[in-house]
């Protein structure tokens, strides 16, 4: 098992070079991943032992360490499952990050919530409102709009000032995950984060779209 478990994470780090990750980040998910792999050795492959390994990495990860080592974790899953066609499926989507994005270091949701009131943060690009107006105009109710509002928000504020990327996006959906203990809420954020990805991605704050090409 263990050494299956090895050849899974070098096929995984042999992955993220090829698609031109920097070497400090393939030695930070070597290391990271590591030590998950020691704490899954013996044990059978299934979705609740490693959850639970996931968990027991990043109880003794450095909180700034915890995003990028859920995101390592996340991305390394189904090559320790051996599920070449879930890897398939990801590899098309473009499933794999190759940045290290840092993000503010949070203890919990709470404290997420509490940040951006003290900061009245408010800084929110247009893809959150023409998001909700998409689902308004599809017939969500105020009961709905408001839940998503909710759960995007706190989202935007860790991808704020990040590189426009979908590697950032990933990592910060990762660390909002981290932060919400409840499975039902977790649950709805993927589901919400997947459909806002594409309105995150289409349409930026202004600062962050690419200028146009100058005439020849």
């Amino acid at each position: 098992m263990a050494d299956i478990a090895v050849r899974a994470l070098n096929a995984y780090l042999n992955l993220l070079e090829q698609k031109g990750a920097a070497a400090d980040v393939t030695l930070f998910r070597r290391n990271m991943l590591g030590r998950l792999v020691q704490i899954l050795r013996g044990q059978p492959r299934n979705r609740d032992v490693y959850r639970s390994a996931v968990n027991a990495l990043l109880s003794i990860c450095p909180p700034a360490d915890r995003p990028g080592a859920m995101t390592a974790a996340r991305e390394y899953y189904y090559f320790w499952l051996g599920d070449l066609h879930k890897l398939a499926a990801m590899n098309a989507r473009f499933g794999f990050t190759t940045h290290h994005v840092r993000l503010p270091v949070l203890s919990s949701f709470e404290d997420l919530q509490q940040r951006m009131s003290e900061e009245n943060f408010q800084d929110f690009p247009p893809s959150l409102d023409i998001y909700l107006g998409k689902l308004y105009e599809l017939g969500a109710d105020d009961e709905v709009l408001a839940e998503r509002g909710a759960l995007i928000k706190p989202l935007l504020y860790l991808l704020y000032r990040q590189e426009h990327h979908p590697d950032s996006f990933r990592t910060a959906v990762d660390a909002m995950l981290m932060h919400l203990s409840d499975s039902y809420a977790r649950e709805i954020f993927l589901t919400i984060s997947r459909e806002f990805f594409y309105y995150w991605m289409t349409f930026p704050d202004a600062g962050q779209r690419q200028a146009p090409a100058a005439p020849g």
